[in-house]
C-alpha cells in the first residue's frame, strides 16, 4: 500500500475537483531555481500553453541578483499574454499542493492583473 504525503493529497483533492468543474486548468510547479507554469484542457490530457523561467526571452531580461518572486511574476505575466492571444479568459488554479505564498502568489497575481480570472 502506498501511502501519501500531506502534499500529494492535496494535488489530488484540487485535480478532482477542477475535473468537476470542467474548466481549463492552471497549475504551478517550483523548484528551489525555477517556476514552470502550465494549462491543462479540462480532462488533463492536453497541455494547452506553458512558460517557465528557462525560456529565452525571460533569461535575457535576468540579471544578477534579481529575485525569484520578481521572476515568478515575469513568467505569470508572459504566460497570460500567450492565453489571451488563444482567447482563453477563465482558468482554474492549481497550486500543485504548495502554500499559496510567496512565488505562487506572485504567480497567481501576474495572471490574475492581465484579464484572466482564476
Amino acid at each position: 500500500m502506498k501511502i501519501l504525503s500531506s502534499r500529494e493529497k492535496k494535488i489530488l483533492k484540487t485535480r478532482k475537483k477542477i475535473k468537476e468543474l470542467g474548466i481549463f486548468r492552471l497549475t504551478v510547479y517550483k523548484t528551489l531555481k525555477h517556476i514552470y507554469v502550465q494549462a491543462f484542457s479540462c480532462d488533463g490530457q492536453e497541455v494547452i500553453e506553458s512558460a517557465s523561467s528557462l525560456e529565452k526571452s525571460i533569461k535575457d531580461n535576468l540579471y544578477f541578483g534579481i529575485k525569484k518572486i520578481d521572476v515568478a511574476r515575469m513568467v505569470g505575466e508572459l504566460f497570460s499574454k500567450r492565453m489571451l492571444l488563444k482567447g482563453i479568459k477563465k482558468l482554474a488554479f492549481d497550486r500543485s499542493g504548495f502554500k499559496f505564498h510567496g512565488r505562487i502568489k506572485a504567480v497567481a497575481d501576474a495572471v490574475k492583473n492581465s484579464g484572466i480570472s482564476c
